[in-house]
């Protein structure tokens, strides 16, 4: 099989790459939800390519929430490193009170799931948009040595931590789940590999541990460049180049709004996909996306910001059907309406094709 990638370049516009093997490395999807410390790009192109491609896609339903990212209005997510907590930092809800030892007996030292669904049930019971972190306690030159960034950046919105509460909430945060990828990076579909963040290469389990995205990024980009030098034949001489028609017939529906479907699709995910799922929601969200898909999906766009908006809805689908498949409560996939694990029923992973 030949790939063929078709990409915007600037200032050449559209732009074809015709190859005999392609490594997708396009990163994760956190920008799928309202709340996230992911940067615009990740988009889940990726997911989105490789399913219309035909590849087999695994544990989309997996999707870890960072429990505290900063939460100033307006501005972007930004980590706040759980090290923080683990030096003895306390969460207290919006009326002061430190909450976690209710949930968990290790208290803020809890998994991240676990914290972030506690902090965002806190949030609901106390009506507020976020919880606090408080690290009055500590010793502010020690800490701006120990915590430069976040240093830095407590003071860029005027937060003197040795007086002031630190705003977070939970963000979505890495993607677990992905293009299911073999120990040699390799997907189903022939001559398409797969490498970090947008594979599944069953590294993670369901609840991936922090740093581990070094793992899957080095590592299996280092296997997937080197299952793809040593196929190759020396040079590219003997590529064949085919003939590409590029006949999409009219639209017979209207367009709707990128922008607008881009954070309403964002919403939605955060709302009815987010930390905690029931199936009536999980369902609704997927009847929502429908109704975008056929007002979006038959278009043709100038940019690759529609782009996006299409790979956004397509992916968002899967990763909702995923979540309502999986009838049980297993790492970061968390359902209140199956709340707890069931080996006999859910031992396998779930696994989308187009084909399927």
């Amino acid at each position: 099989m030949l790939w063929c990638v078709v990409y915007q370049a600037k200032p050449r516009g559209i732009t074809v790459i015709q190859a005999k093997k392609t490594i997708l490395a396009t990163g994760g999807c956190g920008q799928l939800y309202r709340e996230t410390t992911n940067p615009e790009v990740a988009t889940a192109d990726g997911i989105a390519m490789a399913y219309r491609a035909g590849a087999t896609l695994c544990d989309l339903e997996f999707m870890q929430f960072h429990p505290t990212t900063l939460y100033i209005a307006g501005a972007s997510r930004a980590l706040i490193t759980e090290t923080l907590r683990g030096e003895g930092a306390i969460l207290l809800d919006y009326e002061g009170k430190r909450f976690m030892k209710e949930y968990h007996e290790a208290g803020e030292l809890a998994p991240r799931d676990i914290v972030s669904r506690a902090i965002l049930d806190r949030m609901l019971k106390t009506n507020s948009t976020h919880v606090h972190l408080d690290i009055r306690h500590f010793d502010k030159e020690h800490f701006s040595k120990r915590f430069p960034l976040i240093s830095e950046l407590c003071e860029s919105f005027d937060i003197d931590v040795s007086k002031d509460l630190i705003p977070v909430r939970p963000s979505a945060h890495y993607m677990i789940g992905g293009v299911k990828a073999d120990a040699g990076a390799g997907t189903s579909v022939k001559n398409l590999f797969g490498c970090g963040e947008v594979a599944s290469t069953g590294l993670h389990g369901a609840n991936r541990l922090g740093s581990n995205s070094l793992l899957e990024g080095l590592v299996f980009g280092k296997i997937a460049g080197r299952a793809v030098s040593g196929q190759l034949n020396s040079g590219v001489s003997d590529l064949r180049h085919r003939r590409m028609k590029y006949d999409i017939a009219p639209s017979d529906r209207s367009r709707l709004d990128a922008d607008d479907v881009r954070a309403s699709l964002r919403a939605l995910m955060w709302r009815n996909v987010g930390i905690t799922r029931r199936e009536k929601p999980l369902k609704e969200a997927q009847e929502i996306i429908r109704f975008w898909h056929r007002y979006v999906m038959d278009k043709v766009f100038d940019s690759s910001y529609g782009w996006e908006c299409q790979n956004m809805l397509q992916a968002s689908l899967l990763m909702a059907q995923a979540a309502e498949k999986r009838k049980e409560s297993r790492g970061v996939h968390f359902r209140s309406d199956f709340p707890e694990r069931d080996d006999e029923n859910f031992s396998e992973h779930i696994e989308l094709s187009r084909d399927r």
